[in-house]
């Protein structure tokens, strides 16, 4: 594969389970874990990057000669591409950036356009609006999750989802709160290394970089109190990735990512990162407590956390958006002592095992300070076992409108 700098798979199944491969190099080429057969029909796409399996028929697009149109094989046929047989090219007037099928439609992205594709056959295919205002920046930031399509805009993540309207959709951006994360990224980042992931088992998805120095981002599905669904963002740091993907080995989830070394990694496994310590960074936004103008005197603050083992955890109050004429308290360290033993992981005569540990500690401080607003930063920095914060209460009293 001279020359070529990425690979996108597809799997589907006409009769025996494949994936296609393409590259934008080379004819596409299927894969059966035995025959590796090069596309090669005169009406098929010479170098396509981008496949896609919608209603039964293979549809290849992104030959840097021919960028604007979108091919499509014969029923339950990917080595048949001529008319007579049901396959054809459709012109969708714009370079084509990424083809993704969604619910009963295949959608087809560009850089500042979004059509989409419904019908069953070549007898009723109709290419139908959706907007000529944005498009996605970065063929493989395009994931399915949450009942939702997701992709990489001028303005942060959008989504395609249903909505109430019939035929419509939503195209609303969901990353506003972080939008200048997200102009940082289109403009000091190659886009075209991005690579995206999806982790079913965590309603998460997962944006990487092929750079060192790069951020990437990791963002997840969260109930809110009022039952409604919404996004949580956070940075990641220390994954290189060239590459990344997800799967089910039966029950178990796998979620892996290639580097430039050639080495293939696997996440959520180990409390490490090949042996250096993970950083991790939590801090909430800054509560004023329904009234940004008064005082607040922070009494104790009770952090519940969920904990797959012992942990320390770093803890600071920050008054005032980091004002740094205000005095803010020393920190805290929490130390989660003999927490629950995981059955199956847990070694029975192993002396650092504690069968009678709690597995959702309480940690409670008296804090001293106040501010018209606090925050609480969480930190660690060690190879201990994950944790997260499930809330925080805070007891406090009020104080002047100075």
């Amino acid at each position: 594969m001279t020359g070529v700098t990425k690979v996108r798979f597809t799997r589907f199944n006409f009769g025996t389970p494949k994936v296609i491969l393409t590259d934008g190099v080379n004819p596409a080429a299927t894969y059966d874990g035995t025959t590796y057969t090069q596309i090669t029909a005169t009406e098929a796409p010479d170098d396509p990057k981008f496949s896609a399996i919608f209603k039964n028929h293979m549809w290849l697009a992104g030959d840097p000669n021919e960028s604007d149109n979108l091919y499509f094989s014969a029923p339950n046929d990917e080595t048949k591409w001529a008319p007579a047989d049901g396959a054809g090219v459709i012109n969708v007037g714009f370079p084509i950036v990424a083809i993704k099928p969604f619910r009963d439609s295949l959608f087809i992205f560009g850089i500042n356009n979004i059509k989409r594709l419904v019908g069953n056959n070549v007898s009723d295919w109709a290419i139908e609006h959706v907007t000529d205002d944005l498009g996605c920046l970065a063929s493989d930031s395009v994931v399915e999750i949450g009942g939702d399509l997701l992709f990489l805009s001028q303005d942060g993540i959008r989504p395609i989802s249903g909505t109430d309207k019939i035929g419509d959709v939503n195209l609303e951006t969901i990353t506003k709160n972080i939008q200048s994360l997200f102009t940082d990224v289109v403009l000091e980042q190659d886009l075209d290394a991005l690579s995206s992931v999806v982790i079913r088992g965590k309603s998460q998805f997962r944006l990487f970089f092929d750079v060192d120095n790069a951020n990437g981002l990791i963002a997840g599905l969260r109930l809110g109190q009022q039952g409604g669904i919404s996004f949580e963002f956070g940075q990641l740091l220390g994954i290189e990735a060239s590459c990344a993907a997800s799967g089910y080995v039966g029950q178990n989830e796998f979620v892996i990512h290639g580097d430039k070394s050639g080495k293939v990694h696997r996440q959520e496994q180990g409390n490490d990162f090949d042996g250096d310590n993970i950083v991790s960074v939590y801090q909430t936004p800054f509560l004023h407590m329904q009234d940004p103008e008064q005082r607040k005197i922070i009494h104790s603050v009770a952090t519940y956390l969920r904990s797959e083992g012992n942990n320390e955890i770093i803890m600071s109050v920050i008054y005032d958006y980091d004002d740094t004429t205000i005095l803010s308290p020393s920190i805290f360290i929490f130390t989660n002592e003999g927490a629950a033993a995981y059955y199956n992981e847990a070694i029975y005569d192993d002396s650092a095992t504690i069968w009678s540990g709690n597995p959702s500690p309480v940690q409670r401080v008296n804090v001293s300070g106040s501010g018209k607003s606090v925050s609480f930063r969480y930190v660690t920095n060690d190879t201990n076992s994950s944790h997260s914060v499930q809330g925080i209460v805070v007891t406090f009293g009020v104080g002047d409108r100075l």
